[in-house]
């Protein structure tokens, strides 16, 4: 278990978390869960500064607010995927919509679940290529093992959508 798989199971104890069989308990209560992806357009002039802002901030409230998923980031377009208790993701949605880093945020999927798809991830980035296919390798290789087949091919068609293509 990574040091941050560590953190976050030790955060969901103090909460009252607790999984068993892949569902999510807390207080003895099934939890709700729901998993939006989303897609949108960066800022031009977006730079690796920003990128890494993004992610060190996504990591933080995210785990704050017990929200995993993924991040992905071909140069132009962001594809991501958040996972989580149905408030905390639309009070996420709702201020990434406002975030001036990027535009034209449009959900793609959103779905309850009854587990997470990233449990250990309170948001991972993975940087590809604006190549689609090297950004479907790249994505490939970096999805975790034991990812539900419908989920994967869903990141994985999505980001071969959002790569090859410029829109300005």
């Amino acid at each position: 278990m990574t040091g941050s798989s560590a953190r976050a199971g030790a955060d969901n104890r103090l909460r009252g978390i607790a999984v068993c069989s892949g569902r999510e308990w807390r207080y003895g209560v099934a939890v709700n869960l729901r998993s939006i992806t989303y897609t949108s357009l960066a800022r031009l002039d977006l730079d690796a500064a920003d990128l890494q802002a993004i992610h060190a901030t996504a990591q933080r409230e995210n785990a704050r607010r017990n929200i995993t998923g993924l991040l992905i980031f071909n140069g132009t377009h962001f594809l991501q995927i958040i996972e989580g208790e149905p408030e905390p993701l639309a009070q996420l949605v709702e201020n990434l919509r406002r975030d001036p880093r990027h535009r034209g945020l449009e959900v793609r999927h959103d779905t309850p679940i009854d587990e997470r798809s990233f449990p250990d991830w309170s948001m991972e980035l993975v940087q590809v290529s604006a190549a689609r296919r090297e950004a479907r390798d790249t994505v490939r290789k970096r999805l975790p093992d034991g990812l539900p087949d419908g989920v994967r091919n869903r990141v994985i068609r999505m980001t071969e959508q959002i790569s090859g293509t410029v829109a300005l």
